[in-house]
């Protein structure tokens, strides 16, 4: 006879207990569908942000039992995931290293929400996130090429082309995050290093940082691969390397440090963030194997940048998965190869459905998520499709303007009552769809004359105009 999973109160849980259920769909939080055993307060504090309740399974961990109130604050079920997650209070945590058995002391995160805010409107931010890109991968290039040459870098070039989208990203994360969502098809146009510095960038906006550790570590995350223009191609592009194989590609960190170290211009800031981002919080990485807090604070923020770059984006992945699929990846590696609060911050930071994911709507519509409300993760602006193909006009919905979102879906004669509130059902894996995200650019790019609704109101006036 099989054992029936428990509803619990998500303020009635306890260390120890096996979630195997929630009272939401898991591909609408981060958390790994299988289920996961609550190891730390933290664990608790995330769920509160998403559910009421959860289920439980007593074979796998503690059983249900009467329990003293948790002193974690409660965050409200409607305000997530909006509100942001505090980290756990009072005590300094510890790492604890698999080989040894070393802990490790670690000093809390100080995060500050609401030091940056959204200043300037995506549409506007655009042409001057597009100006710093092209300016940005260009002066990349030239720099590259220098290093590998042995020849006089231009390296305050690139420093001010770094400040110029460090400015970018503060202004409005989502300008530069909709072009590396751009898919070119007839040239290589946005590489791992630029997605991965943008989502650093995101990510210590998101804390506070101050905007002089910002600088240094989008240019540490820009840099951090230098060192493989000194491995064979055919290293590189290899999947399933040899121990000896491995052994050779892990030396681009040992390169990298070297060549920059060489031009006696890069800051030695900038330079330990390159050396120490493979490595890991449990002790895994390379190339010493460092554990906990000895990994400089922004290396192991490039580290996680780094790592969720790489199982999301299609280049870098042979089977690249939808963004909430690459999220429950990051989070099953909290307090192992990451340390917790770090992973739960950039969960936050990003979001469950990053700008320019393919998402289902729970009317069965398919859409693009083109602009986050940093106060309201859950209902984010929408180009929708006219089907599954992406052809035909696309339409910007606000789904937090639910009357004008059923007006819109009404109007195209693909709801014929009211649902209920629309929302984000899913997220959709970005290989079962052939549609180009730069389809969409233009109508932000180059917008037509506003009306008094802004260049999204327009195109919801003409669609109603019909």
């Amino acid at each position: 006879m099989s054992i029936k999973p428990v509803q619990v109160n998500v303020n009635e849980l306890q260390l120890g207990m096996f979630v195997s259920g929630l009272d939401r769909p898991w591909t609408q939080t981060p958390f790994p569908i299988q289920g996961f055993l609550v190891r730390s307060a933290l664990d608790i504090e995330n769920l509160r942000a998403y559910c009421d309740y959860v289920y439980i399974d007593v074979t796998k961990g503690r059983a249900a039992a009467p329990a003293k109130p948790s002193p974690i604050p409660r965050i409200h079920r409607g305000e997530a995931p909006d509100k942001k997650l505090k980290s756990a209070p009072a005590r300094p945590t510890v790492a604890k290293s698999a080989a040894s058995g070393r802990r490790v002391g670690q000093v809390p995160l100080k995060v500050q929400y609401g030091v940056y805010r959204t200043v300037t409107p995506m549409r506007k931010e655009l042409v001057q996130a597009n100006r710093a890109f092209n300016t940005l991968k260009g002066n990349l290039s030239l720099f590259a090429k220098q290093l590998s040459k042995g020849k006089q870098i231009d390296y305050d070039t690139v420093r001010r082309s770094v400040n110029s989208m460090v400015d970018s990203v503060l202004r409005c994360p989502d300008a530069f995050t909709w072009l590396m969502r751009l898919r070119r098809k007839d040239q290589e146009t946005y590489d791992h290093s630029l997605r991965s510095a943008l989502w650093a960038v995101q990510f210590a906006r998101f804390i506070g940082t101050s905007k002089e550790d910002i600088q240094t570590l989008c240019t540490a995350t820009l840099l951090k691969d230098i060192g493989k223009m000194r491995l064979p191609k055919e290293l590189l592009k290899k999947t399933n390397r040899s121990p000896e194989e491995e052994h050779q590609y892990r030396r681009f960190v040992e390169y990298g440090v070297e060549m920059l170290r060489n031009t006696h211009q890069v800051e030695a800031k900038v330079i330990s963030v390159v050396r120490h981002h493979c490595e890991r919080f449990d002790g895994s990485g390379y190339p010493e194997g460092l554990i906990g807090s000895k990994i400089p604070l922004l290396a192991q923020m490039c580290g996680i940048a780094s790592v969720y770059d790489a199982i999301s984006n299609p280049r870098e992945s042979a089977k690249p998965v939808a963004a909430s699929r690459a999220i429950s990846l990051i989070y099953n590696m909290r307090d192992r190869q990451f340390r917790e609060d770090l992973v739960l911050q950039f969960i936050q930071s990003i979001g469950l459905y990053p700008t320019g994911t393919m998402v289902e709507l729970t009317t069965g519509d398919i859409g693009v998520v083109v602009e986050q409300d940093p106060d309201s993760r859950l209902t984010p602006k929408i180009a929708l499709l006219d089907n599954r193909q992406g052809e035909g006009e696309k339409i910007v919905v606000d789904l937090k303007d639910q009357k004008a979102v059923t007006a819109v879906l009404e109007q195209r004669q693909q709801l014929m009552r009211t649902p209920g509130k629309v929302a984000i059902a899913r997220d959709l894996e970005p290989s079962r769809f052939d549609f180009d995200v730069s389809d969409l650019t233009p109508e932000f790019l180059q917008p037509k004359a506003e009306s008094s609704g802004g260049v999204l109101g327009n195109l919801k006036d003409r669609l109603l105009r019909r």
